[in-house]
């Protein structure tokens, strides 16, 4: 990983990044390192997003459409896969 780019950062042409740095806000500016921590839980994140569409194919089965009265809950929960990265310093700690 050379560089993390925050949602909406917008980098400036010729701009120069050092690698493994987290760049965020418009114009972009360097606000920390990642350290191998982040990295590890980026690539955490990113298996699970990428697991979701097989997730789906393996367990989608046809169903009559749900009526006002009987909705129940979209899914399972992967909260419990995943932390946000402050969960995941925080129970570092």
């Amino acid at each position: 990983m050379n560089a993390s780019l925050g949602a909406l950062a917008f980098v400036p042409e010729g701009m120069e990044i050092e690698k493994r740095k987290l760049l965020v806000d418009n114009p972009a500016k360097v606000v920390k390192d990642v350290s191998d921590e982040m990295i590890a839980w980026k690539t955490k994140g990113a298996e699970l997003y990428q697991q979701l569409p097989s997730d789906l194919h393996d367990t989608l089965k046809e169903c009559e459409p749900l009526r006002e009265e009987s909705r129940q809950p979209a899914g399972p929960s992967h909260s419990k896969k995943y932390n946000t990265w402050g969960r995941q310093k925080d129970s570092e700690l």
